[in-house]
């Protein structure tokens, strides 16, 4: 979601305050909106006062919304990691499926979608 940030400060030769707006997150770029008598600066909803004056467009920053990187591994999507179980009388693979992530045939991967034997591989590489 996008929030609207504002930063103001007293400007004592104009005697009035200035303000200056930036939009974080979201893949909207800014944009103003009036409903009625009400004034909005937009994505975020940020409902300007009565005596402000809406801003120009290019003078909002704007800061688009960025996904974290993932931090994978760097695992050949063919290979098979064989990992053996905490009590050593199994062996259980590791591999990649098809989205990129990796996938363990334990049990506990199929209720939880996480393992020790996964964090194995991962620490190991």
């Amino acid at each position: 979601m996008s929030k609207v940030l504002v930063n103001g400060y007293w400007d004592h030769g104009k005697k009035k305050e200035i303000r200056s707006y930036a939009i974080y997150g979201g893949l909207i770029p800014p944009f103003t909106m009036t409903i009625g008598s009400e004034k909005y600066i937009m994505p975020g909803w940020y409902k300007l006062d009565h005596t402000e004056t809406l801003p120009d467009i290019k003078d909002i920053a704007f800061y688009p919304y960025k996904p974290n990187k993932d931090n994978k591994p760097n695992i050949e999507s063919n290979k098979i990691y064989k990992v053996t179980s905490s009590k050593g009388n199994k062996v259980y693979e590791v591999k990649m499926n098809i989205s990129g992530s990796l996938e363990c045939e334990c049990v506990g991967y199929g209720f939880r979608r996480s393992c020790r034997h996964i964090d194995q591989v991962t620490s190991s590489l």
